[in-house]
């Protein structure tokens, strides 16, 4: 009896362990930020303008801006990357876009890149909106499409939710942050431990464009099963609105041609 005592005590002492650990550390295992120097001259081979948005005061966020033909242009991405790194590594995807005629426009969030702020997920969500107002000035909202991938396909439907784009589109997109730390690790209570929970489950009901997602099988950060969750929500069978990539992962989609042949598609008006 002892002895399963001491066992238990150790298990219970590992669990609020974790739990601490969880806490005061989950913005470093949510985000995985890089900073540039303000200076740093970002080269791409498409054509771009680098921008500032201001949404408030003692915040600023650094964007690229990339150009298609212009007289063919069909309208413009506003683009929300995932959790880690910069516009440096994220602007490569520009070329997807562009070389269907549309304009691209990337933002990095608050402390990424360049960009300053304080980080949260209500600033994650009021810096979206600001971007997206700044692009109805320019074009009208059927000449828009909102698209995230991984952390930014919660911001895109809250966004998307809010707003009435041409499309949303999603690459491997979460039910919410809360279910993507089941999936890992069942015993903690992610939804009072964790400060961002990004419900994209809780916001898709509410968008009223097309919705199209992209998910690879063998996607090893946000399982596959979250598009197959999130297609079950709306009610459609996954085949209606999820491309799904064969053997595909978490950041590789993009060598696919099924990913490419499907976007193609999406993009052709």
């Amino acid at each position: 009896m002892k002895t399963i005592r001491n066992v238990l005590i150790y298990v219970a002492l590992a669990c609020v362990l974790l739990l601490a650990l969880a806490t005061v550390f989950q913005e470093k295992l949510i985000f995985r930020n890089t900073k540039i120097a303000v200076n740093y001259q970002y080269e791409f081979k498409s054509d771009f303008d680098e921008m500032w948005f201001e949404p408030k005061s003692g915040v600023k966020l650094n964007a690229l801006y990339f150009r298609t033909d212009s007289v063919k242009r069909k309208g413009l991405v506003v683009y929300f990357h995932g959790n880690a790194d910069d516009l440096k590594r994220w602007g490569k995807y520009a070329d997807d876009f562009t070389k269907n005629h549309y304009d691209i426009l990337m933002i990095d969030y608050r402390q990424f890149g360049k960009s300053t702020g304080e980080l949260s997920e209500k600033a994650l969500h009021i810096d979206a909106r600001y971007v997206y107002d700044w692009a109805k000035k320019r074009f009208p909202e059927d000449k828009i499409i909102i698209y995230g991938r991984s952390l930014g396909t919660g911001i895109a439907t809250r966004l998307a939710s809010e707003t009435n784009p041409k499309m949303l589109l999603l690459e491997t997109p979460y039910f919410s942050l809360i279910d993507v730390g089941e999936s890992y690790f069942r015993i903690l209570p992610y939804d009072k431990l964790l400060r961002y929970k990004m419900r994209t489950d809780l916001c898709m009901q509410a968008v009223k464009c097309p919705i199209y997602l992209f998910h690879g099988t063998k996607d090893e950060v946000v399982p596959y099963q979250s598009s197959i969750k999130l297609a079950k929500l709306l009610n459609k069978k996954p085949s209606e609105i999820l491309t799904t990539i064969p053997e595909g992962k978490h950041k590789n989609l993009g060598e696919f041609q099924e990913y490419h042949r499907a976007l193609e598609l999406l993009l052709k008006y």
